[in-house]
């Protein structure tokens, strides 16, 4: 047995081939990676690739960069067989931990407690104040190993499939309400909502607070040409009453290329669920109109 850092970008390949197998689930194939999700992953995997180089030099400079793609694999008799990653969230001590992954035939042999161990270790010698992971709810072994290692629930998300081609209602505005385009490096809008509707036991691990959301010049232009190298593009739109007021903020990410799965990800002001259905369905008709053709993944928090 053998935990070792990853060798990027020597490893990449390995540890994308880890993520397709280890993310089936043959007792609950409902939990594994669907055929469309995993050409969108695999199009990010040759996007980061392609972009290799450029973020060699990022990473010199800046520590969310250095820091965006660190973890472990695990080999058992010279053969990796589970993996683990983990990256900083912005320039704060807050990290991001991602793909627990083992193997199906190596599963129940105590390698993923092994590794989020071994990545809990590290992120305390890199004086990580929070460390975020998310979880099926309904993988209860996994969900028992995380709170085991101190780790706590505080929120969910909700994620809701909508087949191509399905038929989507009109979206319709009251009067003198408005939904535009959010600009590349304007993060002050999503700040603006979130400081007003995040409840406080979400806000225990993520406040919403200016440097949490400020974006900086390099990362928005970075993600934007990493999303075209990978095949996609996103936009952003906030929903404002007539009085200005940031009530709901949606974020999209759809496909330019053949294949993959299209997202949906919204934040609506709990004061206003009249226009839950309007949000909604301008989400999915603009991306209907942008990247037909696809499945869509549309993800809510569930206090929302």
């Amino acid at each position: 047995m053998t935990i070792r850092p990853f060798q990027l970008p020597h490893d990449l390949d390995l540890m994308h081939s880890l993520v397709m197998e280890g993310f089936e689930y043959p007792d609950h194939p409902e939990w594994s990676v669907r055929p469309d999700e995993k050409e969108s992953m695999t199009d990010g995997l040759q996007a980061a690739k392609r972009m290799w180089p450029v973020l060699r030099v990022l990473q010199i400079v800046s520590p969310v960069f250095r820091d965006a793609l660190r973890g472990f694999l695990y080999e058992e008799d010279g053969k990796p067989v589970g993996l683990i990653n983990f990256m900083r969230q912005r320039d704060e001590p807050e990290w991001y931990v991602a793909n627990v992954t083992v193997l199906p035939a190596h599963r129940r042999k105590g390698i993923a407690r092994q590794l989020v161990d071994a990545s809990i270790a590290e992120l305390r010698n890199r004086q990580a104040k929070t460390a975020l992971l998310e979880v099926v709810d309904e993988n209860l072994p996994a969900v028992q190993l995380y709170q085991s290692l101190g780790f706590e629930i505080y929120s969910g998300s909700v994620e809701m499939d909508l087949a191509a081609g399905a038929a989507v209602p009109e979206p319709s505005l009251p009067p003198g309400w408005t939904m535009t385009p959010v600009q590349l490096f304007d993060w002050q809008t999503s700040l603006e909502l979130a400081k007003r509707i995040t409840p406080a036991d979400v806000a225990r691990y993520e406040p919403p607070m200016e440097k949490r959301f400020r974006s900086g010049l390099i990362r928005p232009v970075v993600g934007k040409l990493m999303n075209r190298l990978g095949g996609g593009a996103s936009k952003r739109f906030a929903l404002r009453s007539p009085q200005g007021e940031v009530t709901g903020f949606t974020w999209l990410g759809y496909r330019l290329r053949a294949g993959g799965v299209n997202y949906a990800e919204i934040s609506l002001d709990p004061a206003h669920p009249e226009l839950a259905s309007f949000t909604v369905a301008h989400a999915l008709r603009t991306i209907e109109s942008l990247s037909p053709g696809r499945n869509i993944q549309l993800l809510i928090e569930q206090w929302q």
